[in-house]
């Protein structure tokens, strides 16, 4: 850059806003035209008054590299995510899933009212969700790995995601048109398609769900005492032992009766730091396990309190997905199961007797009978379920 210095003085009432030295006032002309601005005397940085020129410093030039490299690396990022991403169909999803995305939606969405395309997690993410925060932040972060969820800007700290699925072959669908197909799974008793591949995996659902409600007891009743308590893979394959026998609310009562034994010893940390907490707690319930089998000690049930909010999954889950009541709570899974069950299995596994096709409408749907109309060959079809 060629510029033709006329004045240069010194102007000691300015600092450089790099190294604070004095700077010099120049009055100068480039290609016939005036050219004002502040010359550093020592690093030798130039602030124009134009705002137009951009200073040829040796810092304002490293600057202005890193900011190119960072901008490269994060052009490259993106452009490599967006080709890496794979788009599911929204069937495809896990049972899981599809619980928690239309626990997140169902209270935001609707036809008649206003809603961003996003999900804006930062305002919802201490709503009572799941059973608790630490299970929805994993179910979150587990679905952006598998980019289920995708971030709106990665250039801010807001958490907004889109959901990359397709409906019905159709890719980046409304957001309602996501929670309507989710409504219909899961509100509509299976008369309009099923949410899940198999009867196991909905148990699986409701195991996790169960064990994640003990979870939530145990934190509930520490936090009154400021100690800390979480899960891990060791607790929860006890607590699936003790689910095959007992019911959660007898579950309840160990879990309560463990916590006051720990606490009164003073063996409870305040941070449960390499899950000593949660060790603690899982071998003082093996213990009176062990104990009240061998003395046959009758475990008494404790009900669920009522100061305990009752999540958005759990409530889908087991009052209107699964058509249960508070008895959820009070007997082991296995008798649950047996009047859940040979439904789930037969919507599962249904076809069409005449042509074997999979697109059926429910005609007529009770409690143990239901009527099927084949679409594809008009072909319709009675069945018990039990």
């Amino acid at each position: 850059m060629t510029i033709n210095v006329l004045q240069k003085q010194l102007d000691e009432s300015t600092a450089c806003p790099l190294c604070q030295a004095s700077m010099y006032w120049v009055e100068a002309e480039q290609y016939d035209q005036e050219l004002t601005y502040h010359e550093c005397s020592h690093c030798q940085h130039r602030v124009y008054t134009d705002q137009v020129h951009n200073c040829h410093c040796e810092s304002c030039l490293a600057n202005r590299r890193r900011q190119m490299k960072e901008t490269r690396l994060q052009e490259n990022r993106q452009f490599q995510q967006k080709k890496d991403v794979f788009e599911y169909e929204l069937s495809q999803l896990s049972f899981l899933n599809k619980l928690f995305l239309l626990a997140i939606l169902d209270d935001h969405v609707h036809e008649h009212s206003q809603h961003a395309e996003y999900i804006d997690w930062d305002s919802i993410k201490y709503h009572p969700i799941s059973p608790n925060y630490l299970m929805q932040n994993a179910l979150v972060k587990r679905m952006c790995k598998e980019n289920i969820l995708t971030l709106k800007d990665f250039n801010t700290e807001q958490h907004h995601y889109y959901i990359n699925v397709r409906l019905d072959g159709y890719s980046e669908p409304s957001l309602f048109s996501i929670t309507q197909q989710l409504r219909h799974w899961f509100y509509e008793n299976l008369s309009m398609g099923v949410p899940f591949k198999s009867a196991d995996e909905v148990k699986d659902a409701l195991y996790y769900m169960l064990y994640q409600e003990v979870i939530q007891f145990a934190q509930f009743y520490c936090r009154s005492w400021g100690i800390q308590i979480a899960g891990n893979k060791s607790f929860q394959a006890f607590c699936y032992r003790m689910l095959d026998v007992l019911a959660v609310g007898q579950i309840y009562y160990l879990v309560q009766t463990a916590l006051e034994y720990l606490h009164t010893q003073k063996a409870l940390q305040p941070r449960n730091e390499n899950f000593i907490n949660t060790n603690l707690l899982k071998k003082t319930l093996q213990q009176y396990r062990e104990r009240a089998v061998t003395e046959k000690w009758e475990t008494f049930t404790l009900p669920r309190p009522q100061q305990l909010p009752l999540s958005k999954m759990s409530a889908i889950l087991f009052y209107h997905f699964l058509g249960y009541d508070e008895n959820i709570f009070f007997q082991p899974i296995w008798r649950s199961w047996q009047k859940i069950e040979p439904r789930l299995k037969f919507y599962s596994n249904k076809r069409c007797m005449h042509c074997g096709s999979e697109e059926l409408t429910v005609d007529y749907d009770a409690s143990d009978y239901v009527s099927l109309f084949c679409r594809n060959c008009k072909h319709q079809d009675h069945y018990f379920t039990r």
